[in-house]
């Protein structure tokens, strides 16, 4: 290698840096990013629902995390969560993840008129059963869905907001 290589090579790399400014330095539109539900925020949601399951002594619970393209991104069944609960919180979850809606305002859409239904309760792989939440990013990106089986229902669902909670929650 010679004497030149090196300064040459560092040229070249500062033309690179500066040619990916160019954009930014001219004001142009940044690029659309879209943010993805990580493994570390899944875990958070199955933390914070625990620490509210723990804290009001609900039954054993199922959990199931979706990315927002429906995509088990994480599960959790707790012991002694009885069987029927892992199917219910994986479709709780898958049906929060694709409509960025919770079941529970899927179900209000669903019988909003008595007297003719929609029919979402009929769609394979949705639900309109309680427990079922929208997982927003920090910036209110729809990133995916929580569903929670195994207690009442209004306790799955708000198990499934604690966890959301806890995933938004500034790091300490």
């Amino acid at each position: 290698m010679s004497k030149t290589e090196p300064g040459a090579m560092m040229k070249v790399l500062l033309a690179i840096v500066a040619l990916s400014l160019l954009p930014e330095l001219a004001g142009a539109a940044k690029p659309y990013m879209e943010e993805v539900l990580t493994l570390e925020q899944a875990q958070d949601l199955v933390a914070g629902c625990e620490s509210y399951s723990a804290k009001h002594e609900l039954a054993a619970l199922s959990m199931a995390v979706y990315d927002a393209s429906g995509n088990l991104k994480f599960f959790a069944r707790q012991d002694g969560a009885v069987f029927v609960t892992v199917e219910f919180a994986h479709i709780k979850g898958r049906t929060a993840a694709v409509s960025a809606l919770a079941t529970s305002e899927l179900a209000e859409i669903e019988f909003a008129d008595q007297t003719q239904p929609l029919g979402i309760r009929y769609l394979d792989h949705l639900t309109v059963i309680q427990g079922g939440v929208a997982v927003p990013s920090v910036s209110g990106q729809h990133l995916g869905g929580f569903g929670v089986s195994g207690a009442p229902a209004e306790h799955d669902e708000a198990c499934g907001l604690a966890g959301v909670k806890n995933m938004l929650a500034p790091i300490k």
